[in-house]
């Protein structure tokens, strides 16, 4: 029987490297070993608060890039072949559900996790894309929340010229500014208590950065925005403390994007009356796989350089759960050809 070490859910706010079973190879999938898998605020927040409706205990990992090692008759029928650079969904999906039917693959009621904290994964060739030959996977390890961020900005098109601010630059809020700076926005401003967030937004392109432990936020969102306030704000950082900024900072005729998941529990007040004299707009944001090809396309334009902050080997799994806590890096990465 042949084994790999993968990171397990064991129980609430428990996880452990496991030594696990490689499952075998089914002719509807294929088997990738992992180069990087990347740590996402949702995987600490499942394990902390049950996000996403998960419970334990469940492998963990959905952010990945690998080779293919081993296929089935499908999937080689589909044109992939061993030793192909692939990224992956977080999910497979059936196909055959009345949500796969709709094109809403993303909410398949009978989707699996890929629970890439692993040496292996053995997956739906549904759920993976192919990557070009000459690419580093260590920069493709990000391609998943890349599709997140583009989806925001497919909900949340963003005008030439409009005024824009990203209310947390941690992992997923650096990868949002990447595709902000690239829109067209102006004035461009990012909200972080954390000073090497700020410094880290400040060098990758935005024009301004608030301090919100040490600045009156919404009165600085003001002075930038000429007493008007953002035409679109991108609430990134899931803290309740911080929910009702992007709604008290917005312009009318706005979009205040909430994208972070929050508490399960959590319940933000709001006035209503407020909001409809502003013609403001709430856009949530999920997924989708219907644009993870164009994801791969944009990593070329990513300053993977400053996103990804940390690289720990796959063995220091469990303790990089601890690193992601103290908020000093962006996006950390697990190296899984070192498990």
């Amino acid at each position: 029987m042949a084994t790999m070490k993968q990171l397990w859910w064991v129980d609430w706010d428990q996880i452990e490297l496991r030594e696990v079973e490689i499952p075998q190879v089914k002719p509807n999938e294929v088997k990738v070993k992992v180069a990087y898998a990347a740590l996402c605020a949702t995987d600490v927040h499942q394990v902390t608060m049950g996000v996403m409706n998960s419970k334990p205990p469940a492998p963990l990992g959905h952010e990945a890039s690998g080779t293919i090692v081993e296929l089935g008759e499908q999937a080689a029928a589909a044109g992939y072949k061993v030793g192909d650079k692939v990224t992956m969904f977080p999910v497979s999906h059936c196909g055959e559900c009345e949500w796969c039917k709709k094109g809403m693959t993303q909410y398949c009621i009978n989707s699996k996790p890929t629970g890439a904290f692993a040496e292996y994964v053995v997956t739906d060739v549904k759920t993976i894309y192919k990557l070009p030959d000459n690419v580093e996977l260590r920069d493709y390890a990000i391609v998943e929340p890349t599709n997140c961020c583009l989806r925001a900005m497919d909900l949340a098109p963003i005008r030439h010229g409009a005024t824009v601010c990203v209310a947390g630059v941690g992992g997923i809020g650096s990868i949002m500014l990447n595709q902000i700076l690239l829109s067209g926005a102006a004035r461009i401003t990012v909200i972080d208590p954390v000073p090497e967030k700020r410094e880290l937004a400040l060098s990758m392109g935005a024009q301004y950065a608030i301090d919100p432990f040490n600045e009156d936020a919404v009165a600085r969102a003001m002075e930038i925005t000429d007493g008007l306030g953002f035409d679109y704000v991108f609430e990134m950082s899931g803290s309740p403390k911080a929910s009702e900024t992007p709604l008290k900072i917005l312009a009318r005729c706005g979009t205040a994007v909430y994208f972070a998941v929050f508490p399960p529990k959590f319940e933000m007040p709001l006035n209503l009356h407020d909001l409809y004299m502003k013609e403001g707009r709430i856009q949530t944001v999920f997924t989708t796989t219907t644009i993870m090809n164009r994801s791969i396309n944009m990593i070329e334009r990513m300053q993977t350089d400053k996103i990804i902050g940390k690289i720990m080997p796959l063995s220091e799994a469990v303790e990089s759960f601890e690193v992601f806590k103290t908020s000093k890096y962006p996006k950390i990465l697990l190296d899984c050809s070192k498990p």
